[in-house]
């Protein structure tokens, strides 16, 4: 009986309890001894009716359950889970702690149809991500292309080298002993220290030179934009790990694009907080070896060791919703009918969904918007997470170097949101202004700033 327990959970996945036993024709008491004789092999989640069965599958040969462990804002870990992976696919979660992320009925009793969201953002991915995957596709036995890793070949990376991943998780004991490793030293003194403002101008054209060579440099956030992480100590105040973007050393006209829209990223962050009353990520502009930088705190890292939550709406959209490529108002207010999300917050995305349309951002996929966990009375619920890569793609060069003629063509807002376009497009319109007269733009693109001002001034009346 308990092979054929077993070959039916591998067949047919996992099962609730009444549904095995009319399956196998077989009473509650001879189920029971059977789950009991399948020891190991079967994982069983859940409580009275809705207890369900599934049949553990192997991580690479390994029956073993991966520790599932959250880093604290000193850098200590604490286990909250631990991981099974279940035939055909997915896995089941043993909770030993808050979770701290919203959950369905399904996966408050452990059951997850692929990996635990928060984990899919962990996945290498973007320039770093491929320039991870390159160098430790031979290690790892993987494909050198991370958008072909399979959710088993990337629990795998991450339980063996996830130690310093996007967000506060950790899977596994090996990735873990490595942070470990990082907290030892930082506590013993004998940790990185932080780049002063008086090193960074021979650090970032090296770093940025490294990037270039390898693909790789510090932790595996994502993007397309070419970059580097580092960790920066301000004059005043706790060291800050940072993310820095580059452009290319040359003069030609897609390399000096590149930079004005770095430029513009840095300007919009500004009016979203100063204008709009959105947090941004804060940025900084540098210039070196003819390359322009620019440095972006991360909001995930706190100090040197300190960290906390981040998902993205891709990961809480293919989890919950399926509604992939539509606004993100409409995700905001998916969020909010889950009671996750607070109108505030749904205000604010609003706002911010407008403002990007109004600079002419085209690239407001879904994993460019993201949210924190907020502890709610009756469990976990979100908050937005601030403003990232916002800047006028519309421009960028095709092909990293052409750059066809375009023609902004902003359009007006639905009445019932006519009130957040308003905001937005007066946002907007100082944003353009601000890149017009920013003289680390090029005059050229000065020029198409101020012109999308003055058509913003003509739709705001």
């Amino acid at each position: 009986m308990p092979l054929d327990f077993v070959t039916t959970l591998r067949t047919k996945g996992r099962q609730r309890a009444g549904e095995i036993v009319n399956l196998l024709g077989i009473s509650r008491p001879t189920l029971s001894r059977a789950v009991k004789g399948a020891g190991d092999l079967v994982v069983s989640r859940g409580k009275a009716r809705r207890v369900a069965y599934a049949a553990r599958r192997p991580l690479r040969g390994s029956m073993a359950s991966l520790p599932l462990y959250r880093v604290d804002a000193s850098g200590l870990p604490h286990e909250i889970a631990r991981l099974d992976l279940t035939y055909p696919d997915g896995c089941a979660a043993d909770f030993l702690g808050d979770f701290g992320w919203p959950l369905d009925d399904e996966m408050r009793d452990g059951w997850f149809d692929g990996l635990p969201y928060p984990l899919q953002d962990m996945r290498p991915q973007g320039f770093l991500g491929r320039g991870f995957a390159r160098r430790h596709a031979a290690l790892l036995q993987v494909s050198e292309d991370p958008t072909r890793w399979s959710d088993d070949d990337v629990l795998h990376a991450l339980a063996l080298l996830g130690m310093d991943t996007p967000g506060d998780l950790i899977v596994g004991e090996a990735a873990c002993h490595l942070w470990l490793e990082q907290v030892q030293l930082v506590r013993t003194g004998a940790g990185p220290d932080g780049l002063t403002e008086s090193k960074i101008e021979e650090a970032y054209p090296r770093l940025a030179a490294i990037a270039m060579a390898t693909g790789v440099a510090g932790s595996s956030a994502g993007g397309e934009f070419p970059k580097f992480t580092a960790l920066r100590q301000p004059a005043k105040g706790p060291a800050q790990h940072v993310l820095v973007k580059f452009s290319g050393s040359d003069d030609s006209p897609g390399t000096q694009r590149w930079a004005d829209l770095l430029v513009c990223e840095h300007l919009a962050g500004r009016v979203l907080q100063e204008k709009l009353e959105i947090d941004a990520a804060a940025s900084r502009i540098y210039r070196f070896e003819g390359r322009t930088f620019l440095e972006v705190d991360r909001f995930d890292r706190h100090g040197i060791l300190g960290r906390s939550g981040l998902t993205s709406w891709m990961s809480l959209n293919a989890a919950f919703f399926g509604m992939a490529g539509r606004a993100w108002s409409e995700a905001a207010r998916q969020l909010a009918e889950h009671e996750w999300l607070d109108r505030d917050d749904v205000a604010r995305i609003d706002r911010l969904w407008f403002f990007g349309q109004l600079i002419a951002n085209t690239d407001m996929h879904d994993g460019n918007l993201s949210f924190q966990p907020r502890p709610l009375k009756a469990g976990a619920g979100l908050r937005a997470a601030p403003a990232y890569d916002m800047l006028p793609m519309f421009y960028a060069p095709v092909r990293g170097v052409e750059l066809p003629e375009r023609r902004y063509e902003p359009r007006m807002a639905l009445p019932a949101h006519m009130d957040a376009w308003r905001q937005a497009c007066a946002a907007a319109i100082e944003f353009w202004a601000l890149s017009a007269s920013d003289k680390r733009i090029s005059a050229a693109f000065r020029g198409v700033c101020s012109a999308n001002a003055e058509t913003l001034h003509g739709l705001l009346g």
